[in-house]
């Protein structure tokens, strides 16, 4: 019964959700009557007011109210079934049109009025709307009335089919409000229950943007107190005697000066690892932009101190190149040792020392050493789990934790993400690269084409092409094996490489070497390719299926050419024509600014999909004041006074607060 909903009850409670419909929503993350509640818009349509059908224009979502008539259904000549209705008032006629939708025509009674929402589009010469929704009528409706939620769908799941589930859930529910009422009216907040009705529901943008505000301080207030809480428990680090001796030594062994950029993150480091407190900082910057620098420097004065540090990657190859770095630029060549599932080496533990890996590395290195861990550095930290996080913490000491990403992460969803952490942004991109081009092309096109690239080919550039899936799993979506196949039979001269993570790892090393050292050759990957690979030979870059990454991942694998300091180029290459997912990839046209792409992908697609954490999947990253530092300061502010002065009443406001 709708009366015994809860937020917590199973998504099945809601009434029309049968077991076919659970499974699809499982896709969107949405298991609980909560997550659908919190299942927030990611745009609206603006059908506040209706227009004449003379002010119809193209490619402008709008609503209009006319009568319809001369229903009739078809086939095209390719076969497709086709329906169309003549929709006309005072103004003037459109044709509205449907493709393999025969229960359309069932519907209309002709010489009845409806009101149609969609967006007008130029097809066959003529200014057309093709699947309109339309309700009998002229009231209001939740599809064609106001400012319309358009939801992340799936196959199944249409954004018309949410609305009406949120709808009839929002009205069944009551949300009691865990925060105090002063709190609200002194930062001019509404009641929860106002919230969730106004951000699904909203009369105006102003109802919005109120809900957001609302939405969005709850989220604060909860990372805040359980950042605080958890920094609570936590016992000591060890304090790194810092030596500028060594520091200035250190320094000569790099064939180059350190950015400003540089300059500034490694003296935050060396002012975190000074202190006996547990310190946690992300350090940012572009690919290029020297982040191993400073880990090596660090390293270098924890050693020093008779300590030592574990750097972790997230995969094979590039805990070798990191191995093979810190070899050539560390002060302590001596102290480094590489331990990954090929090597077999036992740590060595009679010395301080570097030690080098992947993610088991913790599980390898014992935790009672004669000189134990005070630094561990992750690299591309979205890579790991909060668990490895949570390893950490359990040592005593407590090592001090570094984060390094070439994936910008804006410092509230680093927060929400990796609790409580400082961060150091490397702004300076290395000087000597130009800016990649970027360019989307349509497939039908791209298959056609093969003379500019086989002219590319010819002048010695390496080629990487990238794709989704290792295997044929759905129809239509590029594999390494089907795309291997297409590249040898349409460059037969050229040598073609294929790398996946289903090769062991001592044969993608293998296949990495003969790219680097074939001119002229193409590697098919999978996305392994997006970290730790530097071939500056390699300027062009083709990714298949291209809606199916992230803009933050497409523009780290953009990061992959062009690195010797010729021109690079980037090709996206989508399933097929998709005017949403153009509009999407057109934003790395836009912009080449990782930080702002990264912000975009989270407003999209939410925190969980963008860093591979599905527990962290309910982050509000679509809602707008989710970014506004203004409003985070205060939640903290309001946190903090909380837990000094009632821990016991915080901890119940995080329990109420939790999704």
């Amino acid at each position: 019964m709708a009366s015994k909903l809860s937020a917590a009850s199973p998504i099945g409670n809601v009434k029309g959700i049968g077991p076919n419909f659970e499974e699809k929503l499982g896709r969107l993350n949405i298991f609980t009557v909560s997550d659908l509640i919190q299942h927030f818009p990611t745009r609206y349509l603006d059908f506040t007011k209706p227009v004449p059908i003379r002010d119809l224009r193209d490619k402008i979502a709008s609503v209009f109210i006319a009568t319809l008539s001369e229903p009739r259904t078809f086939y095209t000549a390719t076969g497709k079934l086709m329906t169309q209705v003549t929709a006309q008032d005072d103004s003037g006629k459109i044709k509205l049109t449907w493709f393999n939708n025969p229960y359309i025509k069932r519907l209309i009674r002709e010489g009845d009025s409806y009101t149609i929402a969609g967006k007008p589009s130029f097809w066959a010469g003529k200014l057309t709307l093709i699947s309109p929704t339309i309700e009998a009528g002229d009231s209001l409706s939740l599809n064609t009335s106001g400012l319309v939620p358009v939801y992340h769908q799936t196959e199944g799941v249409t954004s018309k089919w949410l609305r009406s589930k949120i709808y009839f859930t929002l009205d069944s529910l009551d949300f009691p409000d865990p925060v105090d009422p002063a709190v609200l009216q002194e930062n001019g907040l509404s009641n929860l229950t106002t919230a969730y009705h106004q951000i699904h529901f909203p009369h105006s943008s102003a109802e919005r943007w109120v809900s957001d505000k609302r939405l969005s301080f709850n989220e604060h207030l909860r990372i805040n107190i359980t950042n605080i809480l958890e920094r609570s428990k936590l016992g000591d680090s060890l304090s790194i005697k810092l030596d500028p001796t060594l520091y200035r030594h250190s320094l000569t062994k790099f064939p180059f000066s350190l950015t400003s950029g540089q300059s500034k993150a490694v003296e935050e480091i060396f002012s975190d690892l000074s202190t006996k407190e547990p310190t946690h900082r992300l350090v940012q910057g572009e690919t290029g932009s020297g982040k191993t620098v400073t880990i090596i420097l660090s390293s270098d004065q924890v050693i020093n101190n008779n300590f030592s540090v574990a750097v972790m990657a997230p995969t094979e190859i590039l805990a070798q190149q990191h191995f093979s770095t810190f070899s050539k630029f560390s002060s302590f060549p001596q102290n480094i040792q590489l331990i990954t599932a090929s090597t077999k080496e036992k740590p060595i533990v009679h010395k301080p020392m570097i030690y080098i890996g992947t993610h088991a590395l913790l599980t390898q290195i014992p935790e009672k050493l004669n000189h134990p861990l005070a630094l561990v550095a992750i690299d591309e930290q979205h890579k790991f789990g909060v668990r490895q996080r949570e390893e950490l913490q359990e040592r005593a000491p407590i090592p001090h934790l570094l984060n390094l990403s070439a994936t910008p992460i804006p410092r509230t969803v680093a927060l929400g993400l990796l609790g409580d952490i400082e961060s150091s942004n490397i702004e300076t991109k290395p000087t000597n690269r130009l800016p990649t081009k970027t360019h989307i092309v349509d497939p039908d096109r791209y298959t056609k084409s093969t003379d500019w690239m086989s002219k590319k080919l010819t002048e010695g550039n390496n080629i990487f092409v990238v794709c989704p899936n290792i295997t044929q799993k759905d129809s239509g979506i590029a594999s390494v094996e089907s795309i291997t196949l297409k590249y040898q039979k349409k460059y037969p001269k050229n040598k073609v490489y294929s790398l996946h993570g289903r090769l062991k790892k001592d044969q993608q090393q293998v296949v990495l070497n003969e790219f680097k050292s074939t001119p002229s050759s193409i590697l098919v990957a999978t996305s392994l390719i997006e970290v730790g690979i530097d071939i500056p030979q390699a300027n062009i870059m083709v990714v298949h299926s291209a809606e199916r990454f992230g803009l933050a991942q497409l523009h780290q694998l953009r990061g992959r050419v062009g690195r010797g300091g010729d021109q690079g180029y980037f090709f996206l290459v989508p399933t097929q024509s998709d005017e949403i997912e153009t509009e999407r990839l057109k934003l790395l046209q836009k912009y080449d600014s990782g930080l702002t792409l990264a912000q975009k992908d989270l407003r999209l697609r939410g925190a969980g999909e963008v860093f591979g954490l599905k527990q962290h999947g309910s982050l509000p990253t679509r809602l707008k004041y989710f970014w506004s530092k203004k409003l985070f300061t205060t939640a903290k502010r309001y946190s903090k006074a909380l837990v000094k002065n009632n821990p016991e009443e915080a901890r119940n406001l995080l329990i109420k607060l939790s999704p």
